[in-house]
C-alpha cells in the first residue's frame, strides 16, 4: 500500500498513510483554493495517472516543475520512488533518501509493478485502468455520478467490458468479440437467397451449358480437318486464332493487290530503251520529196520517252518485289502458327469467332455455378457460425446476467449499512447490447445519486481486487449526514486504502466529525495551503480551527 508522499514545494508534509481512511481535510470556514483537490491529483499521479501534468498548469506557473517522492510497502517492505513533472513518464526507483536511483523505468512498466506488487489476479486488464475509474476528482475523469460504471468519453459498452474484466467474468465477451471480429461478419444480421433458389439457378444454367455445347460440338465439326473440341480450344485461343485469321486474310488481300500491282506495270514495259532503231531512207523511193529528218526526230522524240518510262517502272517493280516479300514472309508466319494450332488454313474466320463466343458464354455459365456452390457453403458456413455466435451470445448474457447478481446482491448489502434498511438501493441493469442503467426507482434526488455513486464504489472495493479508492469533497458532501456517517465507518474499517478531501467537518454528526479528525493525514487552510500560498485568493480569510462539508466550488482548486 502507500505508505508516505512528499514535496520538497509542500509546506505541511502529509503525515503517515495507513489502511482504511485518509483524509485531506480543510477549514471549518470551508476555504477554496488551499489545494484539497490538487493533493488528490497528486495522489492519481502517484498511482501512475497523468491528470495532475495536464491540468495544473497554475502551480508549475507559480512554483515550477517539482519531484513527487512516494513510499510504497508491500509484504513489509518498502518501495520507494520518486516522479518529477518535468519528466512525468518516467518513474525512478531509488533509495530511501530519494538521492540515489536504482532503477529508471517507463509510467508503463512503472504501473505493471504496481499491478505486481498488489497481485491483482486479473486478466485483459491493466492497471491504470484498474485505478482510475476509482480516482473520483471533480473536473476529472469518472465523476458522473449517474453512470459511475463508466469514463469520460467513454462509450456504455466499453465501460461494461471493464466491469466484467474487474469482476473476472470477461472470458464469455471476448470470446464473442473474438469471434465476430474473426468472421469479419454477424450472420444474424445476413440477407441471403434460399438455397432451394440457388439450386434451381443451378440447375437452369446446367441446361443452358448443354445446350451451348451441343450447338459448340457441331461448329467444331464442320471443317473436316480440325476438330476444334478435340484440339481443346478455350473460348480466348479460339478468340486469338480468329485475329490471326483475319490477319491472314488481310496479308493474302494485300499480297494479291501488290501482285496485280506488279502484273499492271510489267505490262506497260515498253520494248524500246531510248535507242533509235528505225531506219526511214527507204522512203525516198516512194516519197523523193519527203523530209526525212522530220521522221527521224518524231521517233527519237518517242525513243526518249520511251526510256523515261522504262526507268519509272523498273523503278516501281523494285518497290513492289520486296513487299511482295515481306508479305509471304508474314504469310509464312501466320500459316506457322495456325499449323502449331492444329487448326487447318481453309477453317474460317467465322467459325473461329462463333466458337469462341459459345465457349466464353459456357465458360461464364460454370464459372457462375462454381460461384453459387460456393454461395450454397457460405450460407451452411454462416448457419454454423450463427449456432456458434447464438452459443457464445447467450453465454455473454448469462455472464452479464451473473454479473448483474452479484453487483446487485453486494449494492443491496452496502446500501442496508449506509441507510439503516430504509430506503432502496440503487440497481444496475446490464443489457446484452452491453449498454446498462444505473439507478434507484422513483428517488431521483442529487444525494441518493451521490450515495448510489459511493455505494457502487465500496461494492467494487468489496468484489473485484481495486487496491485504491479516492473521492473528491464534491462526491461525499452532497450525501445526507446519517447516511455520511455510516459511509465514513464503512471508508475507516476497510482493509484497502481509502482518501478523501474534506471541510467543514464540525457541521457533520459528531462521530462522523470524530472519525474525520481521527484518520486526517493532511490539514490544510488559509496561510497554511498545500504548497504555502494561494495565488487564486485576493485577500485572505481568517485561520480558523476545526473542519466542515465544504461547497460546490471546493474541487475546482
Amino acid at each position: 500500500m502507500l505508505k508516505r508522499v512528499t514535496c520538497d514545494k509542500f509546506k505541511t508534509q502529509p503525515s503517515e498513510f495507513h489502511k482504511g481512511l485518509n483524509v485531506i481535510l480543510g477549514s471549518s470556514g470551508g476555504s477554496n483554493a488551499i489545494g484539497k483537490s490538487t493533493f488528490l491529483l497528486i495522489l492519481d499521479f502517484v498511482f501512475g495517472g497523468n491528470d495532475y501534468t495536464k491540468s495544473a498548469k497554475d502551480v508549475f506557473e507559480r512554483i515550477g516543475h517539482h519531484q513527487i517522492n512516494f513510499e510504497f510497502e508491500f509484504d513489509d517492505e518498502p518501495l520507494y520512488f520518486w516522479r518529477s513533472t518535468s519528466r512525468p513518464n518516467t518513474v525512478n526507483r531509488c533509495d530511501g533518501k530519494y538521492s540515489v536511483v536504482i532503477q529508471e523505468m517507463s509510467i508503463n512498466d512503472y504501473r505493471d509493478r504496481l499491478f505486481h506488487e498488489y497481485k491483482i489476479p486479473l486478466r485483459d486488464i491493466k492497471f491504470g485502468e484498474i485505478v482510475e475509474r476509482f480516482i473520483r476528482i471533480y473536473g476529472h475523469g469518472s465523476h458522473n455520478e449517474h453512470k459511475p460504471l463508466q469514463g469520460e468519453r467513454e462509450s456504455m459498452a466499453t465501460a461494461v467490458e471493464y466491469l466484467m474484466k474487474l469482476l473476472d467474468k470477461y472470458e464469455d465477451i471476448y470470446n464473442l468479440k473474438a469471434a465476430e471480429e474473426s468472421y469479419g461478419l454477424k450472420p444474424s444480421k445476413q440477407v441471403e437467397r434460399s438455397v432451394s433458389d440457388i439450386t434451381a439457378e443451378i440447375g437452369e444454367n446446367k441446361e443452358k451449358i448443354e445446350s451451348l455445347e451441343n450447338r459448340r460440338e457441331k461448329l467444331s465439326k464442320q471443317n473436316e480437318e480440325a476438330n476444334l473440341r478435340a484440339l481443346g480450344i478455350d473460348h480466348e485461343k479460339a478468340a486469338r486464332l480468329a485475329e490471326i485469321k483475319k490477319e491472314l486474310e488481310k496479308l493474302d488481300a494485300r499480297k494479291y493487290r501488290l501482285e496485280s500491282q506488279l502484273r499492271a506495270v510489267r505490262s506497260n514495259m515498253p520494248d524500246s530503251d531510248g535507242v533509235l532503231r528505225k531506219d526511214f531512207s527507204a522512203l525516198r523511193r516512194f516519197f523523193p520529196d519527203a523530209n526525212i529528218d522530220v521522221f527521224t526526230d518524231v521517233e527519237n522524240f518517242h525513243a526518249k520517252i520511251n526510256g523515261f518510262l522504262r526507268s519509272d517502272i523498273e523503278e516501281e517493280i523494285a518497290r513492289l518485289e520486296p513487299l511482295i516479300e515481306d508479305t509471304d514472309a508474314d504469310i509464312a508466319t501466320i500459316e506457322a502458327q495456325l499449323k502449331d494450332s492444329g487448326i487447318a488454313r481453309t477453317i474460317s474466320q467465322s467459325i473461329l469467332n462463333q466458337y469462341a463466343r459459345i465457349t466464353r458464354e459456357i465458360d461464364d455459365l460454370e464459372k457462375k455455378n462454381g460461384e453459387l456452390k460456393s454461395e450454397i457453403e457460405q450460407i451452411e458456413k454462416r448457419k454454423e457460425i450463427e449456432k456458434l455466435l447464438t452459443n457464445l451470445r447467450r453465454k455473454q448474457e448469462e455472464a452479464l446476467a451473473a454479473a448483474e447478481k452479484q453487483v446487485n446482491d453486494e449494492l443491496t448489502r452496502i446500501n442496508t449499512i449506509v441507510t439503516g434498511g430504509d430506503r432502496s438501493a440503487p440497481v444496475l441493469t446490464l443489457k446484452p447490447d452491453k449498454t446498462f442503467e444505473f439507478e434507484t426507482p422513483d428517488d431521483k434526488s442529487e444525494g441518493t445519486a451521490f450515495k448510489n455513486l459511493v455505494v457502487y464504489d465500496l461494492s467494487m472495493l468489496s468484489l473485484t481486487p481495486l487496491p485504491v479508492l479516492i473521492h473528491d469533497s464534491s462526491i461525499v458532501k452532497r450525501i445526507e449526514d446519517a447516511d455520511f456517517e455510516r459511509i465514513l465507518g464503512m471508508y475507516q474499517e476497510s482493509r484497502r486504502q481509502i482518501f478523501i478531501a474534506f471541510d467543514k467537518a464540525n457541521s457533520s454528526t459528531p462521530a462522523a466529525y470524530d472519525i474525520l479528525k481521527k484518520n486526517a493525514i493532511l490539514r490544510l487552510s488559509v496561510g497554511n495551503e498545500l504548497f504555502g500560498e494561494s495565488w487564486s485568493r485576493i485577500t485572505e480569510e481568517p485561520t480558523t480551527v476545526g473542519i466542515v462539508e465544504e461547497s460546490s466550488e471546493d474541487s475546482e482548486e
